[in-house]
């Protein structure tokens, strides 16, 4: 397993010029990873400007590269996971399960009663990633998705709770 080291990237962050480097390398890993639906490094920036939206990253402790991040917002009793990923040459090794547990932890400190997120009904993987760590469907968003062959796709929107015991931490 690889060791990694998680930050965090918010709007008081990207005043500095290591700022750049980071949002410069997320939007490297969305343009492999989501082809046709990437965010750039400005638009992700902009999501910064609102001071609900948060980005934390893993780097690999060996190199310092980048090589996952999740992209969330928290608002109030509720946070929402808008993206998260990992280089393709890192998936498998749980990384996107440090940054969730991470994420998590850091929106229960300062409220959050659950997270939610939308995701592709035939995202088999990430279904399956989702359920593992307590995530449960709540709704569906018929037709949510545009795919490239001109059909659409349904979005599931999932939540996990947190207990009450953990939020009186």
């Amino acid at each position: 397993m690889t060791d990694i080291q998680i930050s965090k990237l918010d709007k008081t962050s990207t005043q500095d010029n290591g700022a750049d480097k980071i949002l410069a390398q997320l939007a490297q890993i969305e343009s492999k990873l989501f082809v046709h639906d990437a965010w750039s490094a400005a638009q992700i920036n902009s999501l910064l400007a609102q001071p609900f939206n948060h980005i934390i990253y893993a780097t690999d402790e060996l190199n310092q590269r980048l090589i996952g991040y999740c992209i969330y917002s928290h608002i109030f009793e509720d946070a929402e996971i808008l993206k998260i990923a990992t280089c393709l040459d890192y998936q498998q090794q749980g990384i996107a399960s440090q940054l969730l547990t991470a994420m998590a932890q850091m929106c229960q400190a300062t409220g959050a009663e659950r997270v939610l997120l939308e995701v592709r009904e035939d995202n088999y993987a990430a279904l399956a990633f989702y359920q593992k760590h307590g995530f449960e469907q709540i709704a569906v968003r018929k037709n949510y998705y545009n795919n490239h062959d001109m059909t659409k796709t349904h979005a599931l929107i999932m939540q996990r709770k947190f207990n009450a015991k953990l939020n009186a931490k």
